[in-house]
């Protein structure tokens, strides 16, 4: 058996504690904005900012952290911005008071997520492991928090959930201190190899593939909380079901890798389709928040197989010397789709409400399926085919 090394451990802590910090901040922001007053249209503009910024600025970081081996510095500069603006969110009372907060988010944070990722196919890479072996560390430290955040709060969303991912995330940047440093290659070969995965006709059907399953399952974690609400459940109920759905992650993530090699990314991919689309289709019709947890099952088999497949096929495209440019690409896409989806979710939940929100986001779950299957077939030759034999037909 392959003993860990020192990185991977730093790695294994660092993912621990960022998504401990996602469990404070994701499944309990819309109900603070509630909370404040907002609209579903300044909701759906506030989820559209940080997608935004991440969209533009993933990349430009990413190629910057590249070409000037800066990865540590930029991680935990956006990291300690973050944790900063979560301090000074606890005070604001008004829309115009967040909206400064969410725009400096955007600018300087967002970053983190792509440049984490990163890391991790890095280091997993140098020892031998699966990505999955040191991902399903963020969804223990999900696991771990997210309950808890809820059942501190009780019935009522309070600041404590801002005080605690400040503190995540700047443990998260005093874990960077064990990840080893990034070589970079000159700006010039970095940019035209990244100007030439762009060219390619199956990238930019992954990209497009990923921008569309974005914007449809943008409501599925940004209006949650809401969903809950409406069907009756409170905070400690909406903890619980985000605890089930880190939880089925975990068997995802340990075998990822075998899953990947055996099963190959792509099929992986359209798995992960299959069950995004199964799962909103669900929620719309189950009787009682009561039943949340129980679909909330589905997430490793959609989320968490989406995740395995997606990276590992980014990174067999690009290989390792690209790997924070395209993960920053990556992070693009998803952001474009999540800016959408939250703009488009916004404004349809004054107007049909969050069941018929989810019914058509399910539709666009199928017409993102439809896209990459045929995209593939066209560009990349079968879907069943690893990406790795693709990209030497290519």
């Amino acid at each position: 058996m392959r003993v860990p090394g020192r990185s991977s451990l730093w790695m294994s802590g660092a993912y621990f504690a960022f998504y401990a910090g996602i469990a404070c901040w994701g499944p309990y922001i819309v109900l603070y904005y509630q909370r404040l007053g907002l609209s579903g249209t300044q909701l759906g503009l506030l989820n559209a900012i940080l997608p935004l910024g991440m969209a533009f600025l993933a990349p430009i970081w990413g190629y910057v952290a590249d070409s000037k081996s800066a990865h540590r510095a930029i991680l935990r500069a956006a990291l300690l911005t973050t944790s900063l603006v979560a301090l000074l969110l606890a005070g604001a009372s008004s829309f115009w008071q967040v909206l400064p907060l969410i725009v400096i988010l955007a600018l300087f944070g967002t970053t983190a997520s792509p440049l984490l990722d990163s890391y991790g196919v890095t280091v997993s890479a140098r020892h031998g492991l699966s990505f999955g072996q040191l991902r399903v560390w963020g969804s223990i430290g999900y696991t771990a928090t997210v309950w808890l955040i809820g059942y501190a709060m009780g019935g009522e969303v309070t600041y404590l959930f801002l005080l605690c991912y400040a503190g995540t995330l700047a443990i998260t940047a005093l874990a960077t201190v064990g990840l080893p440093a990034q070589g970079g290659r000159s700006s010039r070969n970095r940019w035209q190899g990244a100007t030439g995965v762009l060219r390619r006709g199956d990238m930019r059907v992954l990209l497009l593939t990923i921008f569309l399953l974005s914007a449809s399952t943008q409501p599925i974690f940004a209006l949650f909380g809401i969903y809950i609400r409406e069907l009756g459940g409170g905070t400690s109920l909406l903890g619980i079901a985000s605890a089930v759905a880190a939880v089925s992650e975990f068997p995802i993530m340990f075998l990822g890798g075998k899953l990947t090699k055996r099963v190959g990314s792509r099929r992986l991919f359209v798995v992960a389709l299959v069950f995004y689309c199964v799962r909103l289709l669900l929620y719309t019709v189950v009787p009682s928040a009561q039943w949340a947890p129980a679909v909330q099952l589905l997430h490793g088999c959609s989320f968490g197989l989406y995740l395995m497949a997606s990276v590992a096929m980014i990174h067999e495209l690009v290989g390792p010397e690209l790997a924070a440019t395209a993960q920053g690409l990556l992070a693009s896409a998803m952001a474009f789709g999540h800016m959408t989806g939250s703009l488009a979710s916004g404004i349809l939940l004054d107007q049909i409400g969050i069941g018929r929100v989810y019914q058509i986001a399910a539709g666009v779950v199928a017409l993102a399926l439809v896209v990459f299957v045929l995209g593939m077939r066209w560009f990349g030759g079968a879907v069943g085919a690893p990406a790795a034999v693709a990209r030497e037909e290519a």
